[in-house]
């Protein structure tokens, strides 16, 4: 019955000086206070490149205008392009509002 008391002790000794050990040897590090603008510089995303758009040409006809339909899907491509920039710049705006 005197060995199992021992034992006990001993492990308890044993447990409570490693774990001295650890929280001894476990530092931090110290807080360094980084440029805000290099930070951000690095984590920035790039600006978007402006779309190139094609040209349009509308034509008179009849008192309105006319479209070929080569013309409707230059307009087409050239709206698809631009609420694509509008978008990648949406996220751009919110990341530097931090959201």
């Amino acid at each position: 019955m005197q060995s199992g008391k021992n034992w006990r002790r001993l492990l308890t000794a044993i447990l409570l000086s490693a774990l001295t050990l650890f929280l001894y040897n476990c530092k931090s590090t110290p807080v360094t206070t980084a440029d805000v603008e290099a930070v951000l510089a690095v984590l920035a995303p790039p600006m978007p490149v402006p779309p190139e758009t094609e040209p349009v040409m509308f034509e008179d006809r009849d008192g309105g205008l006319w479209l070929s339909y080569n013309d409707y899907r230059a307009l087409e491509r050239n709206v698809i392009a631009l609420r694509e920039y509008a978008s990648r710049l949406e996220i751009i705006i919110r990341f530097y509002q931090g959201e």
